[in-house]
């Protein structure tokens, strides 16, 4: 019996999208700087290199959305995961967008393999996994603007915060709308962690996720209030799986987003 648990529990985990999310970081930053940005992928908060065989699912750079439009960022020499502004850049209000590509992934007898079912067809389970990752980016102490951070940006899934983070007051809901396609995503579960919160167990092989601080489900116009218990990087992430198009081509179309932002606590701001 222990030796058929542990090898579905080695199945189930050996899914190399299950545990892992794309997330966007970077630290403060005044314009007139350079921005240097990192791409998390894997547990939050800790940013760790994208495994070569994997890189060529995030072929897209992460993107810099300004009131100018956007603007690719340039990838490091050192780390495959840090990236940068090809110039300085003003004080105001950003997204910052990472994007893991549509990938197949379908597990057959012998385990997981980025196909699809006609290419594997003696597959139980496909799905097409996408993964988005945005931040909301306060350049410069007084910025709290709404014009670029409160509307969609197209991603398949995404968490649009309705009005800027900057505004946050402690205890105080915050609005936000997750969409699906384009389109508002009723009973959608949004969970929400900061760093710092509480460290996942290295040994908790059962968790996909670490400890949430947040949790809400999505009214029928997609929209939610967020309420923060205190200061620091938080993340929020919402998770919708859908079946897929062509059903012979594959099963589900897993989607992941995740939204992050700094919160300070606005009321320290106006006094």
């Amino acid at each position: 019996m222990k030796k058929v648990l542990a090898l579905t529990m080695a199945a189930m985990f050996s899914l190399p999208s299950l545990a892992h999310e794309v997330w966007v970081d970077a630290g403060h930053t005044h314009g007139g700087e350079i921005l240097k940005a990192s791409l998390g992928y894997g547990d939050f908060p800790d940013l760790a290199d994208i495994p070569e065989e994997r890189m060529h699912i995030f072929k897209k750079p992460m993107q810099l959305i300004g009131p100018e439009g956007k603007i690719d960022m340039v990838r490091s020499e050192k780390r495959n995961i840090y990236f940068t502004s090809p110039e300085e850049i003003k004080d105001g209000s950003y997204l910052l967008t990472a994007e893991y590509s549509p990938t197949f992934w379908s597990k057959n007898a012998k385990g997981w393999k980025q196909e699809n079912l006609k290419q594997m067809p003696d597959a139980t389970y496909c799905e097409q996994t996408r993964m988005y990752g945005k931040m909301v980016l306060n350049a410069g102490h007084e910025s709290a603007d709404t014009a670029v951070v409160t509307k969609p940006v197209g991603q398949g899934l995404e968490i649009v915060p309705q009005d800027n983070p900057a505004n946050i007051i402690i205890g105080e809901g915050f609005p936000l709308k997750v969409y699906f396609n384009g389109e508002p995503l009723e009973g959608a579960t949004v969970v929400g962690t900061f760093s710092g919160f509480t460290t996942k167990d290295p040994n908790d092989k059962i968790h996909k996720l670490e400890p949430q601080a947040f949790s809400d489900t999505t009214r029928p116009d997609g929209s939610l209030q967020f309420y923060p218990l205190r200061k620091g990087f938080w993340k929020l992430r919402v998770v919708h799986k859908s079946d897929y198009p062509d059903q012979s081509e594959c099963q589900k179309l897993a989607s992941y987003a995740t939204l992050t932002f700094m919160v300070e606590d606005a009321h320290d701001h106006h006094h």
